[in-house]
């Protein structure tokens, strides 16, 4: 189990030092206008460091990686750890100097990368529970602290919301954990014989196939794999399961590595139904080559993450959508605005940017209660996604604030258009609880490259007509004006 763990950390390591050398250039350019020159010298240099290390210690180990015995297994397991802790240390400390204060959204943006990059650690280190304790609490940590100690109750919430965070990768991590060591014994174990074999993988509680290497067809599956698709064992054996994934040339270059002698582990693949009874689940996958009926085999294992993974997807869009209305938030927004302007910078057309504030919000809440108010806020919200298109994207960046982005317009006349549209669509009654609404709307209309050629410059100025629009009474579409 000890040379398993440590041949697993190794072969994950090519892939978790490239990620962390993009993650790092990434995060550089973002922050690069806003950190001092020589804290970025100083922290990429440590980066550098620390993960040059590592890269040499790889070729080390590939070199020796045949002939290591159960002491130096224990040496390399040392060494490993070592690289995992110092390169913690560095991020968790890159996490606090490259964090500007004053700036919420690359404070985010920091706290994000983080984050993802802490999601990664959990699953590639999750064989060796000293490798990814120790690696997620130096990089998480500290961002735990500092929020705290600001005392404000936005940091407050923030840091207890990455130490449950931090609580949830260790758990998971830790159930991977327990899944890869039950899966080594096993494996090892099958080797033996086969009826041996078939015995301890029918009463695995993970699901189990074996597929034949030359026709691909299922020669065997227990009863969890049974379960996973929703079948029975009869209709299971001889079928060629590669319908079963939702992107088959995933599972093709699997078969192309374990052709090759290669074995195939902790690989998230999407699986979906294509049956009568359409459903779709994640698991967590790994192919082995093994020999069965004196035939090549492929032995695969396949751990049901489908919860997890719909609570990931569900944390991170709760984290760039509006939780009342659906839309995308500030920062979901900003992030494609910023797009669609490279986009009509390469392309040489013209994108247009409103910004759409209720005129009589107010009193809605006050005379119905905020209840109400809410559900008028997801019926404007549905009435201005209906007047668009649909490359066009609306979101909602305040109380009664919405925003509305058009890529690709031929005139300012034709956004104009576009705005009225929403101004009369949203001048109609609404029908609430019983309670007949009327509202109207100030809608201001900045234009690229008319009016500003950079995103934060060009939502001023939208902004700047909306307030513009109301000072004109109210009711009205205004386009920007110096």
């Amino acid at each position: 189990m000890l040379a398993e763990r440590v041949k697993l950390l190794y072969s994950n390591l090519p892939a978790s030092l490239s990620i962390s050398v993009l993650l790092a250039l990434i995060l550089l350019c973002v922050q690069a206008q806003v950190i001092s020159p020589e804290r970025l010298l100083d922290w990429s240099a440590a980066i550098a460091s620390v993960l040059g290390v590592r890269a040499m210690l790889f070729i080390a180990w590939k070199r020796h990686a045949r002939i290591i015995g159960l002491s130096d297994s224990r040496r390399w397991l040392y060494r490993f750890r070592i690289g995992v802790f110092f390169t913690g240390i560095v991020w968790g400390i890159g996490g606090i100097l490259l964090a500007p204060p004053g700036e919420p959204e690359l404070k985010m943006y920091t706290l994000l990368a983080l984050a993802g990059l802490s999601a990664g650690a959990a699953t590639t280190l999750a064989i060796d529970r000293i490798s990814v304790i120790g690696f997620l609490c130096l990089v998480l940590m500290p961002q735990i602290v500092v929020l705290g100690i600001e005392g404000r109750a936005l940091s407050l919430g923030i840091s207890a919301m990455i130490a449950l965070f931090l609580l949830f990768l260790i758990a998971s991590a830790h159930q991977v954990s327990l899944q890869l060591e039950e899966n080594f014994h096993l494996r090892l174990k099958a080797t033996e014989n086969e009826s041996r074999l078939r015995q301890m993988l029918e009463i695995s509680p993970i699901a189990t196939r074996i597929t034949d290497a030359a026709s691909n067809q299922v020669v065997f599956a227990n009863s969890s794999y049974v379960e996973l698709i929703g079948s029975t064992p009869e209709q299971v054996i001889g079928i060629d399961p590669t319908g079963y994934y939702a992107y088959p040339e995933i599972y093709a270059e699997v078969q192309k590595q374990i052709s090759n002698g290669e074995n195939v582990t902790n690989q998230m693949v999407e699986i979906h139904s294509f049956g009568e009874q359409a459903w779709t689940k994640w698991v967590l996958a790994s192919y082995f080559p093994i020999e069965y009926q004196n035939k090549a085999a492929i032995l695969g294992w396949f751990y049901d993450i489908t919860d997890r993974k719909i609570k990931e997807d569900h944390v991170e869009h709760m984290a760039y959508h509006d939780t009342l209305t659906g839309l995308p938030n500030r920062t979901l927004f900003v992030d494609r605005l910023k797009q669609s302007l490279a986009n009509a910078e390469r392309e040489r057309c013209m994108l247009a940017l409103m910004f759409i504030d209720l005129d009589k919000f107010k009193p809605v809440n006050d005379l119905y209660g905020h209840h109400v108010g809410d559900l008028l806020l997801k019926a404007v919200a549905e009435r201005i996604s209906d007047c668009l298109r649909k490359s066009d994207s609306v979101g909602r960046i305040g109380g009664d604030e919405f925003v509305v982005l058009l890529p690709a317009v031929n005139t300012e006349e034709s956004a104009l258009e576009v705005a009225e549209k929403i101004r009369h669509a949203l001048n109609l009654p609404f029908e609430i609880e019983g309670a007949t609404i009327n509202i109207s709307s100030s809608t201001g209309v900045a234009v690229y490259p008319n009016h500003a050629e950079e995103a934060q410059l060009l939502i001023k100025r939208a902004d700047i007509a909306m307030y513009s629009a109301k000072a004109q009474g109210k009711n009205c579409v205004r386009v920007y004006q110096p």
